[in-house]
């Protein structure tokens, strides 16, 4: 009876979420300078509508309250307007053995319900503010713990632009306040979207443009997640500064140069807790030409934790081919990732820290974070309709070394895992298909299935069984 009662309430939450995303309004994609490209960007600030201050150009049922004009503009400073939307997404997870079934239950299924809202004022053409506020929730407990599930009501993003022409560059921007920070392809700071919750950080950053080269200086503090409404805070163990620019180098060759500070006042090596102070120096070649794609990182670190030195790496690699004059435009990809391993024999810690990266790193599960792995996965893909997309891909993973451990989020270590013997750590098989209905509404089922090997089984972990459904609208 208690179980027939647990699937009618999960079965009327699914019907709940489903009914609130398929009665929002649907229509034909607005007209936009992005072509056929949607106009709701994943980082909802980079939303540009100002080309909606020609009433000609509204064609979608949200473009009402996409430019609101507020006034004149009598002094040459720019006509003030709002700009208001948000984003609705349900997604089940299912797990079998989460965590490898390593101190963990051997089942877990969940729900995640994110809502966020948002406001973008242009006060001027030299002012802006920006606000965005969250609601996260999960349905049905989980049985391993999580902290980017729940959160009331809370400000997830919160900032003033400054910005003007300036004689060498296009237009400077100093941005103050709580923000969402992604550096090129994530590998080292994402948003986090798999999560409920995603990341944000306090601080400061300023950016530029020079005849094509962007440059972004910051000064950042990570967000911490607390359960209520409006008591998330800065976490002031930990900071993130640095410079990331992007120069075009020749034809389609583009790159990333950076340096990025961190600074951890509670982090954990070799069973201890301690300050860890690194610096990371990078660059990524990446660029599209004649069917091909490519991007290319690599990442040295340096530093100290407690007495000790720092020197780890990191080098990652996607390369793929898309046959655009087939049906379906296929395309083949090869993707690689290696990361540095401790030697608790050596004087220095090896353990490569991979500081905010997006998850899912390697593959679907986001079982294990870029630090003492390295990988094989070759990739394929296709669009059977053109608003379908399917990617498969078979992942492979080693252990850098042996006298390392498997980390997972936040770079906590899997237990038994450092002292198992085996390199490998296992295959993981997974299926991604996303179906984009329309601007706004997207469907997406993932299926990934990990068979682990020696570096898992030694410290007890199980196969993993992975499972999603999602549905997101924005407007």
């Amino acid at each position: 009876m208690q179980v027939r009662r647990t699937l009618t309430r999960k079965l009327q939450r699914y019907v709940v979420a489903a009914t609130l995303i398929l009665a929002a309004p649907v229509a034909a994609p607005a007209a936009s300078p992005e072509g056929d490209s949607s106009v709701y960007h994943n980082t909802r600030y980079l939303d540009d509508f100002s080309y909606l201050a020609d009433p000609a150009r509204s064609n979608d049922f949200w473009d009402g309250v996409k430019y609101i004009r507020l006034g004149d503009d009598p002094y040459g400073q720019g006509i003030p307007w709002l700009s208001l939307g948000g984003e609705l997404r349900e997604r089940d997870e299912t797990y079998t053995y989460p965590n490898f079934g390593i101190k963990a239950p051997v089942r877990d299924n969940y729900v995640l319900h994110r809502l966020l809202l948002h406001a973008d004022l242009h006060a001027s053409d030299y002012i802006r503010a920006f606000l965005q506020l969250g609601d996260f929730n999960r349905l049905d407990a989980r049985a391993v713990p999580s902290t980017t599930d729940i959160d009331q009501l809370d400000v997830m993003q919160g900032f003033v632009d400054v910005h003007g022409p300036m004689p060498l560059g296009d237009e400077l921007t100093l941005r103050g306040g709580r923000q969402e920070v992604l550096l090129g392809f994530q590998r080292l700071v994402a948003v986090r979207e798999g999560a409920n919750i995603r990341r944000s950080f306090d601080g400061l950053r300023m950016f530029d443009t020079w005849n094509d080269v962007t440059v972004n200086v910051f000064a950042l503090r990570p967000v911490q997640n607390e359960i209520g409404a409006f008591t998330d805070y800065p976490n002031l163990r930990q900071s993130l500064w640095g410079t990331y620019a992007t120069v075009p180098v020749w034809g389609a060759l583009n790159a990333d140069l950076y340096w990025l500070g961190y600074e951890n006042d509670h982090a954990t090596f070799r069973g201890k807790t301690g300050e860890e102070r690194l610096q990371s120096f990078g660059t990524r070649l990446f660029g599209k030409a004649g069917g091909w794609d490519w991007n290319e990182e690599a990442v040295l670190q340096g530093g100290s934790f407690r007495d000790q030195d720092v020197a780890a790496w990191m080098v990652a690699s996607i390369v793929g081919y898309t046959f655009r004059d087939l049906s379906w435009q296929p395309r083949i990809g090869l993707e690689g990732n290696a990361s540095s391993g401790d030697n608790p024999r050596s004087g220095t810690i090896g353990t490569y820290n991979g500081l905010y990266p997006r998850l899912p790193y390697f593959a679907e599960t986001s079982l294990l974070v870029p630090s003492n792995v390295y990988d094989v996965r070759p990739v394929f893909s296709f669009k059977p309709l053109p608003d379908v997309t399917v990617v498969a891909g078979v992942d492979s993973l080693w252990r850098t070394s042996t006298r390392d451990a498997l980390y997972g989020n936040g770079m906590v270590p899997y237990p038994g895992t450092a002292k198992a013997t085996g390199r490998r750590v296992g295959t993981e098989a997974s299926l991604d298909i996303r179906w984009r209905f329309d601007q706004h509404l997207t469907f997406g089922a993932i299926y990934a299935r990990f068979l682990v090997g020696p570096a898992l089984t030694e410290a007890l972990g199980h196969n993993v069984n992975y499972g999603v459904l999602f549905a997101t609208y924005k407007f």
